[in-house]
């Protein structure tokens, strides 16, 4: 195999791993994104819920202070009862007295209603800030790992880029040009082996002229229908068993 080309796979192989580590440096940022926007919707929940406490507390204060006029009254009319001579009018009073006392009674039903409402409100909005302080809590906790990882991450990645550039200059500067375009459009893998004539990359059948002189191992190669750069697998497998 010529040595442009051994030295390519070699490439591309670490090429492969730091788009590994790359990617799961742009991964765990996201985790982390993920936990925040779960802790920001229970925020939301929570807003909610003290919105909703504070209109319920305006209506039964608002409940109170007409439950309360209307007790004033009925204790007016009383008073004024005992001042009527009339039978029609006291007939008239005590049918006053008994509306306002009706709605009286309703106001303080209401008043027990808003009262429930509000001691049910107040239980939901404890819940979701148990929620939140467990969610702030194993927040910190995975911020604290995910932060430790891509540490190592970005040293490992910084130790693989050197060991790249080392690689890259036993490679002519045009087959890494061609490498390189090839690469971006092919998801990553520009080199592809071929087995019984088949390139393992698209897996299709090159053409058999092609397979004898990519098995003689003299020129650069590349699949006629993925545009990959092509060496022979067995003759790595041979070379293998021969180190070994």
């Amino acid at each position: 195999m010529l040595k442009n080309l051994s030295n390519l796979i070699d490439v591309q192989e670490l090429d492969k791993v730091i788009q590994e580590v790359t990617g799961e440096l742009e991964r765990l940022p996201d985790e982390i994104k993920l936990e925040e926007a779960a802790l920001e919707d229970l925020a939301v929940r929570q807003a909610a819920h003290l919105q909703e406490m504070e209109d319920l507390q305006k209506q039964r204060r608002e409940a109170e202070t007409e439950s309360a006029e209307m007790e004033d009254g009925i204790k007016k009319s009383r008073a004024r009862l005992m001042e009527i001579k009339s039978n029609i009018e006291y007939k008239a009073m005590l049918k006053e007295i008994a509306f306002k006392e009706d709605q009286r009674d309703q106001r303080e039903t209401r008043i027990l209603e808003l009262l429930e409402q509000i001691e049910a409100q107040k239980q939901g909005l404890a819940e979701i800030e148990e929620q939140m302080q467990e969610r702030r809590e194993a927040l910190a906790q995975r911020a604290a790992a995910v932060a430790e990882v891509v540490k190592k991450l970005q040293e490992r990645l910084s130790g693989l880029e050197k060991q790249r550039q080392k690689l890259r200059q036993g490679v002519s500067a045009p087959l890494l040009k061609r490498y390189e375009f090839i690469r971006q459009r092919r998801n990553g893998t520009a080199i592809a082996p071929v087995q019984d004539g088949v390139c393992l990359g698209c897996h299709m059948n090159i053409l058999p002229q092609q397979f004898i002189d990519l098995q003689k191992g003299e020129e650069i190669l590349q699949c006629p229908h993925c545009q990959r750069i092509l060496y022979w697998l067995e003759e790595e497998a041979e070379g293998e068993a021969v180190h070994s």
